[in-house]
Formats: structure tokens, C-alpha cells, sequence
């Protein structure tokens, strides 16, 4: 699988088994990768979304499981796993995906996510068939203040969050 580099970060597409890893030895991963995690970021609701991850990939396509899964967040000058982002799946008719994301607390506030999701978003849109990639359900403040650095558009809005998309 492809790897995506910038300034300051690695991202890495974690296979299905490493994925795996994530939900039940940390240690066993951070070997395989030859790197450290950060632990925190690994909450209840991180592990459900891993779960959610797995299962996809196992009903996909492997060629299309960059589309799917997550990618780490390989701090350069750390060498640490900082967090993850990653599509929840192949482009549909439209050319349209959604992105996560997520980073732990101790690298919050220093640019890495935006950096990262905006790395991420132009390795989509070198395929053709990825024209707009959404954000839902956005109710974090420092989340929003990220697409709207990235030039997303607010398509929609409610008391509890926000919609977002970027074109192509």
C-alpha cells in the first residue's frame, strides 16, 4: 500500500492485520512497525471505529482498502504513531467519500491533523474518480476550525454539529 509523506509526517495505510493489532496488543504492533504508539488515543470509541474498519475490509476489495482503512500518524522527528485518519470507504457513484480522523491529546493544537488530513485529501484527488470528500457529524471546535482551513464548505448544520465537504 502506498505511503504519503510531508514535512513533518509519515502516513502509513495499516493492513487488516495490523488493524487488528490496534484492538488487542499495542505492543505487538508498535514491534511490527518498528515505532512507538501513543496509548491515549486508543479510547472505547477509537476501538469500536477500528472494529467498524475491520469488518469492511474484510467484505472489500483488497485493492481498495486504502479507501477503508486507517492510516497512522508517524510523528518524523518522534518516531511515534500520533493518531489516525482514514476514508470510510471507496468513492461512491458520485466520486464522493467521507474522512475520520482523530490524534491523541499530548499532539493536539501543533498543526499535525491538518497537516495530515490535507496530505491525505491530495493523495485522494490524484483518482480521477474522487471528486468531493465529506466530513459529518462534526461537533468538535478545533475539528471545524481544521476544514475550514482546508477550504471545506459547511453544507448543513444543527444544534449538536456540522457537515462539510471539499471538491475536487
Amino acid at each position: 500500500m502506498d505511503e504519503i509523506s510531508t514535512a513533518r509526517l509519515k502516513l502509513l495505510p495499516l493492513t487488516q492485520a495490523q488493524l487488528e493489532l490496534c484492538l488487542s496488543e499495542n505492543p505487538a504492533l508498535e514491534q511490527q512497525m518498528g515505532l512507538a504508539i501513543a496509548n491515549d488515543f486508543f479510547t472505547e470509541r477509537v476501538h469500536r471505529a477500528i472494529r467498524l474498519k475491520v469488518e469492511k475490509m474484510r467484505k472489500a476489495d483488497v485493492s481498495q482498502h486504502t479507501w477503508f482503512t486507517y492510516w497512522l500518524i508517524v510523528l518524523k522527528n518522534e518516531n511515534i504513531g500520533a493518531g489516525m485518519l482514514g476514508f470510510k470507504g471507496y468513492p461512491n457513484e458520485e466520486g464522493s467519500t467521507e474522512i475520520g480522523y482523530g490524534i491523541d491529546p499530548a499532539y493536539q493544537n501543533k498543526g499535525y491533523m491538518s497537516e495530515a488530513v490535507r496530505a491525505l485529501v491530495e493523495w485522494a484527488f490524484t483518482h480521477p474518480f474522487c471528486q468531493v470528500i465529506t466530513a459529518t457529524e462534526v461537533e468538535n471546535p478545533a475539528s471545524k476550525r481544521l476544514l475550514e482551513k482546508l477550504g471545506a464548505h459547511l453544507v448543513s448544520q444543527t444544534e449538536k454539529s456540522t457537515s462539510w465537504e471539499i471538491r475536487n
